[in-house]
């Protein structure tokens, strides 16, 4: 991904005045969602649809927010200055890098940062990152007739899968490093032997040095994991020639590693914000994955949106939000900004 690759993402940068240089608040949501699309519906008090909870919802009751601070904005005090960032690139694994990413690294952000999220009305300022491990298998299939003559991929990732969950269960469990064994793909038939296939593992970590910490102690299990692999199988006929193959077959790669993770206090704006009647999420325990990530160091940074992960269904084909959900947010983000007119904090506070 190059100068051009990004050129060509669709994220909108919006500004009550010069969107160049630090903001006091900036607001950030995504428009891409997760698939599959189903149809949108009204509730009764709500939307059913995909992105009504994450994240679309949430990024319209932010403008009606704003335009509800705007219309009844004292007009002797001075405005705050306001970007609002519409991105692409947040879910399915891309974490914003060509979204949010680029744009904070081109100095889009604010002494605030809001990443509008489902976070159950109180926001974090903490967040969790992951890494995506992938295995996978290039051999030769066969069938039923001969299936020795095959290197047998189904046998390869489910050992290897299993090995790596006993294996890094314990480690993950101590170093508080959630682990994610997704999908196991090799084939669907029951007489032949498939010589290709794909693994994935996933871990979510709240600081960088667990994610380092599982990183390597991941190598050092799928090595040990290919040497009792071998030794098993190697015996046995039918599977010989896929324990000989294994170091010719299999690879072995990070999809992605070594992100950072959101963790930033702000004494001045945590008071704002439980001015306007914000709460803090005082055990960050359930804290997830954001590209609010890109925001650590560059001003505070926090995770903030009505109804949650969970209950609202994101991801699922049960997504919803209310509107009354919808219609607080929208007070609460007005109620932030009218506080931030009383006390404007300067660009300055985006150097920290």
């Amino acid at each position: 991904m190059g100068p051009e690759f990004f050129a060509h993402q669709a994220s909108i940068v919006l500004g009550s005045q010069d969107i160049h240089g630090c903001a006091d608040v900036m607001f950030n949501f995504h428009m891409d969602t997760v698939g599959p699309f189903f149809p949108a519906r009204n509730l009764r008090g709500g939307i059913h649809g995909r992105g009504a909870a994450d994240n679309k919802g949430p990024g319209v009751a932010i403008l009606e927010g704003i335009e509800r601070w705007a219309a009844n904005h004292p007009p002797e005090k001075r405005r705050p200055r306001l970007l609002i960032q519409c991105v692409a690139g947040e879910e399915g694994g891309a974490m914003g890098v060509y979204g949010t990413k680029q744009l904070m690294e081109l100095g889009y952000h604010g002494s605030l940062n809001i990443f509008a999220i489902p976070s159950g009305g109180a926001y974090f300022d903490s967040s969790t990152c992951s890494m995506t491990l992938e295995l996978s298998v290039d051999g030769k299939g066969a069938t039923d007739d001969a299936p020795h003559r095959g290197d047998n991929a189904s046998l390869i990732l489910s050992y290897l899968c299993a090995e790596l969950a006993r294996q890094m269960g314990p480690i993950c469990s101590r170093t508080d490093v959630r682990m994610t064994l997704a999908g196991v793909a090799t084939g669907d038939m029951h007489n032949r032997v498939y010589g290709t296939g794909r693994a994935q593992f996933n871990f979510s970590y709240r600081t960088t040095r667990s994610g380092e910490l599982v990183k390597s102690a991941v190598t050092s299990a799928i090595e040990t994991a290919g040497f009792r692999f071998v030794d098993i199988f190697g015996g046995i006929d039918v599977f010989t020639r896929t324990a000989m193959r294994l170091d010719q077959i299999l690879t072995v790669r990070w999809l992605k590693s070594g992100l950072p993770v959101l963790t930033n206090r702000n004494a001045d704006w945590e008071r704002k914000l439980a001015d306007a009647g914000i709460k803090r999420h005082a055990d960050d325990a359930e804290t997830f994955t954001c590209d609010a990530m890109w925001g650590q160091g560059r001003g505070y940074s926090i995770m903030w949106g009505p109804g949650s992960l969970a209950t609202n269904g994101a991801h699922t084909s049960s997504e919803h939000i209310d509107f009354a959900d919808l219609d607080q947010f929208a007070d609460q983000v007005a109620a932030l900004l009218f506080i931030a007119s009383y006390e404007v904090t300067g660009a300055a506070a985006c150097q920290t």
